[in-house]
């Protein structure tokens, strides 16, 4: 087996980078002349509509940065104004009377072997000819190559994404295609170009008619930067360890021995070195060589700005844990620069035509996980989504009102956003179980903590977190402490592990955490110290804001149809926390646990907690629960002429707000995520290895039992959502009999419920006819299953309420 020791040594030395470039050069605009001067010379030749590359016989054959970047979105499709595209390592070769770009395999590689082993590693897998360019002229060993190829193609996939979206078939035409010449420039370190396409589509969609002026004529623009890559002195790859969460470059390594995995990953992150290297080996802080700046997109709304350079700021006190003052800094972007130009990092404000995601990618050093540019992407919607939150609590906030505004309250919001987003470009990924431990990191997904006081009324003061927590210092250390030597930085990476081991911190990533996972505490948009405290709070809020629901939600003069988002969110309140409280059944708390490092891999749940967590999950679809006031049912109106139906949440029986849909939503979600495929298999399983835990027939037969087996209500909106619940639970039962990739056993188990519940429901005769008639239909469909005729299309669903992201 390969030392690690060794392999750390090795690593040092073979992969390499450098600083960031510098920002500090006047660019020259590409014009009739070459500019020489700079890192590849271009010029734009616009009578013929070409764009010329002049290549110096230095760079032929020397690796460099091609990066692309779509400088305008579509406002839809995920492609967005700023949106990183690739940054892949490329080098020209002169093939005859062209020179080929040629782009090797960095997802191959033995970089710890010899030479003949490292190419036995390179010639397993295919480079790529990424562009040929014909040879125009050639003088003095320069050469000048038509590029048009290239940046007038669609390189970065727009027509994939509107092939792959259903929206048409588009194609580029160069005749209404342009290089933009104001914007194509040359820098000693880096060379700009920025193409204009248009593209003609055929058969476009709705989505394509929506977001531009002329659907079947699309025109987007693609900024290119060919950048030099970091220097090779200074800078090395640094190994990843999958406790301390720092992500980066994952790649097959043929250089590890039999008692390997042929897996490795290294450490995403910037160059941090520092200034005064005596000072920081005494424990001194010290300012780096260079800090790591990023800056503001102009657009950025005013409001918005501070809290944005102030959630960045953050991450400067973070950095201190890892030896450094200064280190970070978010600034405006100076007057006249180009914010595509690859020296410039940013932070930019994405509007699109509904709410989205918001996004922190960035380029790197594929050979040593070197971050060197990023263009995050902050989401304006976000925003007013957070205010239909803040408004569905106005009507409950008391005499007092609430204890923050509106500005207060988003712009809280936004500070952590923005530290969040920069995080990632930091090299680090989401954390879901940080809100459980305190709010150890921005990482996580913050749902607002939303309290009551003493007296009863809305308590927002700490709404969300004013700064980072210990993970995030934990990772700031890992990634970016300075090391003298590699044997020192194996040591002091170990140290910084076990530091965070001994105190409790812990990391749990994005596959572990969705609605099927098995750990109640990491769980996205959830806040609390455990899932059963989560849904106590909740349950209690929401319980006050449907009480107290008025239109007082929305502004005088404003249209009463604005209370239907408003509602939703209030209606919804809880439906995070119960999503973490449902992982209590079939729950297993686990580790990313390496031998010797005193961590339990794995422990199942107590058996007594996974059978609170379904009884109190069970509480949430009562009718009591389920039931919106008819007063509230009274003030919504449906969506007026030109109204904007994509903020009416709810779903209309027509004009009526359909309460007993948006009930079943809230149903389906709990049922379904507690017979979830892979949730009912660990119930299986681990009732198997105890017998003290409950088994899936338990299991299944509470659920009936408290649905099917309750007590009819003699109030006709109760029994309606009692039967709602019903059906929901029904077609779940069906659902997972019928599952070719559950668990033998799992199946089983349902269809021996369904033929009880066929039992059950041939003995009774009383109810009223929508009673009698629910029965007969799912006897009726228990029938079908058991007859091989069953057609899940045609069963009745209730349709899942999905909210934007707060």
């Amino acid at each position: 087996m390969l030392n690690r020791t060794v392999a750390i040594v090795v690593a040092w030395t073979l992969l390499a980078g450098s600083p960031t470039l510098a920002i500090a050069h006047t660019p020259r605009v590409a014009s009739a002349a070459f500019q020489r001067e700079g890192f590849v010379g271009v010029r734009v030749d616009v009578d013929r509509n070409k764009v010329l590359l002049e290549i110096p016989a230095e760079r032929l054959n020397k690796d460099f940065l091609h990066q692309s970047t779509l400088a305008t979105g579509l406002g839809a499709l995920g492609l967005d104004r700023g949106q990183l595209g690739s940054s892949v390592v490329v080098r020209f070769e002169r093939r005859g009377k062209r020179v080929l770009l040629v782009r090797d395999n960095w997802s191959v590689r033995a970089p710890n072997a010899k030479p003949a082993e490292q190419r036995a590693a390179a010639e397993a897998f295919p480079t790529s000819v990424v562009a040929s360019f014909p040879i125009e002229s050639e003088a003095n060993g320069t050469l000048t190559v038509d590029a048009t190829s290239l940046f007038l193609s669609d390189s970065y996939g727009i027509t994939e994404s509107i092939r792959r979206a259903q929206q048409g078939t588009a194609r580029v035409d160069a005749n209404r295609s342009w290089i933009d010449t104001a914007r194509t420039k040359s820098f000693p370190t880096n060379t700009e170009i920025h193409s204009v396409l248009t593209f003609a589509v055929d058969n476009a969609g709705q989505t394509l008619r929506r977001s531009a002026p002329e659907a079947n004529s699309i025109t987007m623009e693609v900024h290119h930067s060919l950048v030099a890559l970091p220097d090779s002195a200074g800078f090395h790859a640094r190994q990843g360890d999958g406790r301390s969460g720092v992500s980066g470059p994952q790649f097959l390594d043929f250089s590890q021995s039999y008692e390997g995995t042929y897996h490795n990953t290294i450490a995403g992150r910037w160059r941090l070195v520092p200034k005064d290297m005596a000072a920081y080996q005494r424990g001194e802080l010290s300012d780096p060589v260079k800090p790591i700046v990023y800056y503001l997109d102009p657009g950025i709304p005013a409001e918005y700005r501070e809290a944005l350079r102030e959630g960045g700021m953050w991450w400067n006190k973070t950095f201190e844990s890892a030896g450094f003052k200064n280190a970070f800094f978010v600034r405006d972007l100076p007057a006249g620069a180009d914010a595509m130009d690859a020296r410039y990092s940013m932070l930019y404000w994405v509007h699109r035509a509904g709410p989205g995601p918001s996004v922190g990618p960035s380029f790197s050093d594929p050979r040593t996980g070197e971050i060197v540019r990023t263009v995050v992407r902050i989401d304006a919607w976000r925003s007013l989504i957070d205010y239909n939150i803040y408004a569905g609590l106005l009507p409950a906030a008391g005499p007092h009102g609430l204890s923050v505004s509106a500005e207060q309250f988003a712009m809280s919001r936004r500070r952590q956003h923005a530290a969040h987003e920069i995080g990632h470009t930091l090299g680090f990924p989401h954390n879901y179980i940080a809100s459980a431990q305190g709010r150890t990191s921005v990482m996580d997904y913050p749902f607002p903590l939303i309290a009551l006081n003493a007296k009863n009324e809305i308590d927002l003061s700490t709404a969300y977190a004013p700064a980072g927590g210990a993970w995030d210092t934990l990772t700031v250390r890992y990634g970016y402490t300075w090391f003298p030597t590699a044997a020192a930085e194996l040591t002091g990476l170990g140290k910084i592990v076990k530091d965070g081991l001994s105190k409790g911190i812990r990391f749990i990533a994005d596959q572990h955490s969705g609605a099927e996972g098995s750990i109640p505490d990491a769980t996205r948009w959830t806040e609390g110290v455990t899932a059963f405290d989560a849904v106590e709070r909740t349950s209690k809020v929401r319980r006050l804001l449907i009480d107290k629901f008025d239109e007082r939600a929305i502004k005088s003069g404003e249209p009463m149809y604005l209370l239907n988002m408003r509602f939703a969110h209030v209606y919804l309140h809880h439906r995070y926390s119960l999503e973490s409280l449902i992982k209590f059944v079939g729950g297993m708390d686990f580790t990313y646990a390496m031998r010797g490092d005193g961590q339990t891999p794995t422990k199942i749940l107590p058996a007594a907690s996974q059978r609170r967590a379904l009884t109190m999950a069970l509480d949430a679809l009562e009718p009591a629960a389920l039931a919106v006031p008819e007063r509230v049912l009274a003030l919504i109106p449906p969506v007026p002429p030109g109204g904007d139906a994509d903020n009416a949440w709810l779903d209309y029986a027509g004009t009526a707000l359909d309460q007993i849909t948006l009930a079943g939503g809230l149903a389906t979600e709990v049922v379904e995520g507690i017979l979830e495929r892979n949730r009912a298999a660990r119930v299986v399983l681990f009732s198997a290895r105890d017998a003290a835990n409950p088994t899936l027939d338990d299991v299944i037969r509470i659920v009936v039992n408290r649905t099917w087996g309750a007590t009819a209500s003699t109030n006709a909106g109760d029994q309606a959502l009692r039967r709602t619940v019903q059906e929901v639970v029904l077609n779940t039962l069906l659902d997972r009999a019928a599952d070719a990739l559950a668990l033998g056993e799992v199946r089983a188990a349902c269809e021996l419920q369904l033929m009880a519940l066929k039992t059950r429901l041939a003995a009774i005769s009383s109810g009223t006819a929508a009673d009698r008639a629910l029965r007969a239909k799912s006897v009726r469909d228990i029938d079908r299953y058991f007859a091989g005729r069953d057609d899940p299309k045609t069963r009745s669903r209730y349709a899942v309420i999905v909210l934007p992201w707060p």
